[in-house]
């Protein structure tokens, strides 16, 4: 049975799109949502790794320096050529200041003479929680 209204048939049985567009928007949203917090979820584990390659890059460079004022102490200045000394076994150096706090430094230093010319080789691996960065710093003496 139609029934006319204002010159407009209209049937007993409306067919809408209301409902079905309602279900599709709040799934669209919902997968929006859902890729929003992924991304921010990866930008967060990035930036802390990203911090921790940082730390442990300063903790190996601070093991290095470190190494460089016990081959050059600043006392011995003008005698460096008879005093300087390279330790050859591993020093490992725990910082607790700020910035490079809980993270660690291993050092080694490997001496070679080579035409009566000291050359002083420093390897520090910088250590921050589970991330490690290593320098190497080499010196004439």
């Amino acid at each position: 049975m139609t029934k006319k209204f204002n010159g407009v048939q209209s049937t007993k049985k409306q067919e809408g799109i209301g409902l079905p567009a309602a279900i599709f928007v709040i799934t669209l949203m919902a997968g929006i949502a859902v890729a929003v917090n992924l991304l921010v979820e990866q930008n967060a584990e990035s930036f802390t790794e990203d911090l921790n390659f940082t730390r442990a890059f300063y903790a190996a460079e601070s093991g290095a320096g470190f190494a460089m004022n016990t081959i050059f102490p600043p006392e011995e200045y003008p005698a460096y050529a008879t005093t300087a000394e390279c330790a050859a076994g591993p020093r490992v150096y725990n910082f607790i200041v700020d910035g490079i706090n809980q993270c660690s430094a291993s050092v080694t230093c490997a001496l070679i003479t080579i035409s009566g010319t000291n050359y002083a080789t420093i390897e520090s691996a910088g250590t921050c929680g589970d991330v490690a960065r290593s320098i190497q710093v080499r010196t004439v003496y």
